[in-house]
């Protein structure tokens, strides 16, 4: 019986610090991958194919309804912003008149996402238009006249990993054409300066680099 009693307490004494070393044990070793997880921050956040597209290209699916050609190049500036350079070729109509303009832009892009060229954004630009205005009865052509205008829109871009874009948008856009004035043999004749403001669409596709 003494020996019973001597053995059993020493099997359980083996057990238990067996156990101890083992639970001291396991908690270091699951501890371990945690101590070197650190959560990023969402400004560091990589977006998968988003990070290598710094300039996209675009051209409009909707002007050419309406005799004007358009392209747009945005670059990234930050994640936030992008910078807007643009341009189009296209016919406006006044009564007798008709104008071949070609146009040129500045803007930016803010997006809300900072996801750079992708997202819900809001954009602003100011364009210079330079038309040569020609009196369709006569013919004649009057000289090189400088007009502008201003578009605000709000919009969703989607661009994929591949390099494809697709750019949506609604806003508003206000334009101003000066007057023009042509002589010939019979008289003269002129149009009237014009300003006006018109909802805007945007349907444009591009590509990303």
């Amino acid at each position: 019986m003494t020996f019973c009693k001597t053995r059993i307490p020493s099997r359980f004494i083996a057990l238990l610090l067996l156990l101890l070393l083992l639970s001291a044990r396991t908690p270091a070793r699951a501890e371990a991958p945690q101590s070197h997880v650190v959560p990023p921050s969402s400004s560091e956040t990589p977006v998968p194919g988003a990070a290598q597209k710094r300039v996209a290209i675009t051209t409009s699916l909707i002007t050419p309804f309406f005799d004007a050609y358009y392209l747009a190049a945005k670059v990234r500036a930050s994640n936030h912003v992008s910078l807007i350079v643009n341009a189009s070729y296209l016919l406006l109509e006044q009564h007798d008149w008709r104008a071949k303009s070609v146009t040129m832009g500045l803007g930016a892009d803010y997006y809300f996402t900072g996801d750079g060229l992708r997202g819900w954004y809001v954009e602003a630009v100011g364009e210079l238009w330079l038309s040569s205005w020609r009196h369709n009865p006569s013919g004649e052509h009057a000289p090189l006249a400088l007009g502008y205008a201003g578009i605000a829109l709000a919009g969703y871009e989607f661009v994929f990993d591949a390099g494809p874009v697709i750019d949506l948008g609604v806003g508003a856009v206000a334009f101003h054409t000066p007057s023009a004035r042509v002589e010939f043999a019979s008289g003269s004749a002129a149009s009237e300066a014009t300003t006006k403001v018109y909802p805007v669409a945007k349907v444009e596709v591009g590509w990303a680099f």
